[in-house]
C-alpha cells in the first residue's frame, strides 16, 4: 500500500516537474547574439578614460536567456586587441618613454541584463543596462629593434619576481574582470534585434599594457632578467637624440588600475521554442504593428 501511494506521488511529482520545466523553456525564451565593433584601453600608455585613437576591431558571439519581460541572463565569448604607442601621445615625457604594447583579448563572461521597456509588449525599442563577472585573457607583447615580437611578461620589465622589488609581483595572463555597461535595442521583426551598447571591463591588474610603477635599477634588472629585459624595460635610448636609462625613475601609475572598453553593435536572432513558435510572443498591439498574421478563431 505504501509503495503504492509512493509510486502515485512519484508519478504526480514527474508531472509536475515536467510541467514546470516546459513552461520555463517557452518562458525563458533563447537567442543567438553576434556582435562586432571597436575595442580600446585606458591605462600608462593611453591615459584617456575613452578615445577612438589607437582603437581596434572586436567580434564576438553569445547566447541569451529572456528570464522574464526585463531580465535576461547572457553568456558571451569575445576576441579583439589592445595596442598603444607612446609616439601618438601628447605628453612629451610619454613620447620620450618610448614604450608600445601589444595584446591579444579572450573574453568570456556571464551578464544579467536589464530591459527598461518589453519591447514584445508596447515598443519597438528599449535602453538596457548590464553587469556581471568574465575571465580573460592577455598576453602583452612588443617588437625590438629588429622587429621582433617580445612578450614582456615572463622579463618582469619592472623587477617583478625579484628579491630585490618583494612588493612587485609577477602578474597573471588569466584574470577576472567586472563588465558593466549599456545600451538601445531595436526589434526589427519579431525574430530579429539589433542593439548598440558601450561596455566598460573594470581589471585588478596595473599590467595589462606591462607597465604599472618605476623603472628597476639597471644592473638589478641585468643580473635577474637579462639584457632583453634592460632593452625592453627603458627604450628612450632608441630615441635620436638617445636618453640616457636612469633606474627608479617613475615608469607608470600604480594608483589606477588599467580598464579597457568596447563598442558594439549587436544582432539576437530568436530560436524557434519547442512549440513551433518563436523566441518572442509578441502582444496584438506590436504584431499589428509588424504587420504579423492575426490569430483567427
Amino acid at each position: 500500500m505504501v509503495s503504492s501511494v509512493s509510486n502515485i506521488i512519484f508519478k504526480k511529482g514527474l508531472a509536475v516537474i515536467f510541467f514546470i520545466l516546459s513552461n520555463t523553456l517557452y518562458a525563458q525564451r533563447l537567442y543567438l547574439n553576434v556582435s562586432g565593433g571597436m575595442i580600446n584601453y585606458s591605462g600608462d600608455i593611453q591615459p584617456h578614460y575613452f578615445s577612438v585613437k589607437q582603437s581596434n576591431i572586436a567580434a564576438g558571439v553569445g547566447l541569451s536567456y529572456k528570464l522574464t519581460k526585463h531580465v535576461y541572463v547572457n553568456a558571451n565569448y569575445m576576441y579583439g586587441k589592445l595596442s598603444a604607442d607612446d609616439k601618438f601621445s601628447s605628453n612629451s615625457k610619454n613620447i620620450k618613454r618610448n614604450l608600445s604594447f601589444f595584446t591579444n583579448i579572450h573574453e568570456g563572461n556571464v551578464l544579467a541584463e536589464y530591459d527598461l521597456f518589453d519591447i514584445t509588449e508596447t515598443r519597438h525599442f528599449t535602453l538596457y543596462g548590464f553587469a556581471g563577472v568574465g575571465v580573460y585573457h592577455f598576453n602583452p607583447y612588443a617588437y625590438d629593434t629588429s622587429h621582433q615580437k617580445v612578450y614582456l611578461q615572463p622579463l618582469g620589465t619592472e623587477g617583478q619576481g625579484l628579491p630585490e622589488y618583494p612588493e612587485r609581483k609577477m602578474y597573471s595572463l588569466t584574470q577576472f574582470n567586472i563588465p558593466v555597461g549599456g545600451g538601445i535595442k531595436y526589434a526589427l521583426s519579431p525574430q530579429v534585434v539589433v542593439s548598440f551598447e558601450v561596455g566598460v571591463r573594470n581589471l585588478f591588474t596595473d599590467y595589462l599594457d606591462d607597465v604599472s610603477t618605476r623603472y628597476p635599477i639597471r644592473a638589478t634588472l641585468m643580473s635577474g632578467r637579462g639584457p632583453l629585459a634592460v632593452k625592453m624595460s627603458f627604450r628612450g635610448d632608441e630615441l635620436k637624440p638617445p636618453i640616457e636609462y636612469t633606474g627608479n625613475l617613475k615608469r607608470g601609475n600604480p594608483e589606477k588600475n588599467d580598464l579597457y572598453y568596447t563598442c558594439l553593435f549587436k544582432i539576437a536572432f530568436a530560436f524557434t521554442t519547442t512549440n513551433g513558435g518563436t523566441g518572442y510572443k509578441f502582444s496584438k498591439s506590436v504584431r499589428k504593428q509588424f504587420n504579423c498574421p492575426q490569430k483567427t478563431r
